[in-house]
């Protein structure tokens, strides 16, 4: 009875085993006929790398037809047909069935055999390359009606008859781009339409507002996006659209970017793949150590939205964990920690004693080439200078390693006279672990109270910083 069971159960797994194969693993089949002038020595299938390029999945020599297949089916995204390093047309893949079909080259046209989103794919650009036409056609009206040297009285009906027309034309092509999102909505031809609407025009009144401008545009980027579908993850159009999120917020202040970040993982949780390929690139930008774009208390905001997440396996918690235990602290309005200085004239001092309406605390290894960099920066900054003059502010170097002899040669031959240079001697920094500083230089803008009003400040905001000073 038991071997008959045995025997029952692997028959059962057999089944499913062919079942699933034939369902989920089919692989691709995608043939290839070329009838064209130019000349290719081999043709590339190249899948996206997810973070910028297209890499060759399959290369062929080129013949009238070709075919690349394999037994593992294709990843759903965007995938680019090329001879040579020229591009012939891109490929749509939305899930793993349905991989059989063919690409027909006449005449410079690409026709999409037995596929019918990349056929419809190829029918919507071709709308979109039509409404992109009546749009040129009115600015060559446009400037013809200029050409003609015509007086503002008679040329402001016709400017306002074209302004009528073109708001016309981006209305119905709205109109058309949600009709067919809406129609392959299931599909991944669906979430680039809706990926690629265009934002809406902002108030004439911000146009000359750089800051109210990103924070419009900020605002907006992500107004059709549709972050459900985990198919966007193998685009271009996805990782694009993320780096310039993250690239708004960077040039924001963090207190207008806060917001939002907390809308955008917010929203990437219709999807915890989506959520997780978003938090990825936001880390490898804004958070990464060595990312010159990094913002802390953006991504002190992504760790804790991320652990407190439902779907953060125990991995990533554990580290997101961990990183925040070191950058949750030191944060701008809080009080910093004491310790002791070895100053240049050999007196030992604190922290808490040296005196000033405000300090710009500089944590450094005086023969790091950064530091040194950063040093001469701010050595020829005259603004800065001038309130160091003025008693406005002390500029506080800080080594805090074991050598004694990186300090005393760094007083002899670098050390800037009109700063206050010192050593924490006795380690204290590093063994209370009173401040994270796995990148150096590391700078804190402090008040008379020690207390931080700006934390990991950049040298290039040094400036805008002690400008406003009070």
């Amino acid at each position: 009875m038991n071997k008959e069971n045995a025997l029952f159960k692997m028959l059962v797994l057999i089944v499913i085993t062919i079942f699933t194969t034939g369902v989920y693993a089919q692989g691709y089949e995608i043939k290839v006929s070329l009838n064209t002038t130019k000349h290719y020595d081999s043709l590339h299938l190249k899948a996206y790398d997810g973070k910028k390029d297209f890499v060759d999945l399959q290369v062929l020599p080129m013949a009238k037809t070709v075919t690349f297949k394999s037994k593992t089916s294709l990843e759903p995204g965007i995938y680019l047909l090329q001879g040579d390093t020229l591009g012939i047309t891109e490929i749509l893949i939305s899930d793993n069935k349905s991989q059989q079909f063919s690409i027909v080259e006449k005449d410079s046209v690409i026709t999409f055999v037995n596929s019918p989103e990349n056929a419809a794919n190829q029918q919507y650009m071709n709308d979109m390359r039509e409404f992109d036409r009546r749009m040129y056609q009115l600015d060559v009206e446009f400037r013809e009606m200029q050409s003609n040297n015509l007086p503002q009285y008679m040329m402001q009906p016709f400017v306002d008859s074209l302004m009528a027309r073109a708001i016309r034309i981006s209305e119905e092509k709205s109109a058309f781009q949600h009709a067919k999102a809406e129609q392959y909505k299931n599909y991944l031809l669906g979430s680039i339409i809706l990926s690629t609407m265009e934002m809406p025009n902002p108030p004439r009144e911000i146009y000359g507002n750089q800051q109210q401008m990103q924070m419009f545009i900020a605002n907006h980027l992500y107004d059709d996006y549709p972050w459900p579908d985990e198919k966007m993850i193998n685009t271009p159009i996805a990782v694009n659209k993320h780096k310039q999120f993250a690239n708004l917020l960077y040039y924001l202040d963090y207190e207008l970017a806060e917001p939002y970040m907390r809308t955008a993982l917010k929203e990437a949780k219709a999807n915890d793949k989506v959520y997780f390929s978003f938090f990825d690139m936001m880390e490898e930008i804004l958070g990464a150590t060595k990312s010159p774009y990094r913002v802390e208390g953006l991504y002190i905001i992504m760790l804790k939205d991320a652990i407190a997440y439902d779907k953060t396996d125990k991995v990533r918690k554990t580290r997101y964990e961990a990183e925040l235990k070191h950058l949750d602290k030191n944060l701008n309005g809080s009080i910093l920690p004491n310790f002791n200085l070895l100053m240049s004239n050999g007196d030992t001092t604190t922290l808490y004693d040296v005196k000033s309406p405000y300090i710009l605390l500089y944590f450094q290894h005086p023969e790091c080439p950064t530091c040194r960099q950063v040093r001469g920066i701010l050595k020829n900054n005259s603004i800065l200078n001038k309130a160091i003059d003025e008693g406005k502010i002390v500029v506080l170097t800080v080594y805090f390693e074991k050598d004694k002899k990186v300090f005393d040669n760094y007083l002899k031959n670098e050390a800037n006279p009109r700063w206050l240079n010192s050593w924490n001697y006795d380690n204290q920094i590093e063994k209370e672990e009173l401040y994270y500083l796995v990148t150096i230089p590391y700078m804190f803008l402090i008040d008379k109270d020690k207390r931080v009003i700006k934390k990991d400040i950049l040298y290039n905001e040094v400036e805008d910083y002690v400008k406003n000073l009070r």
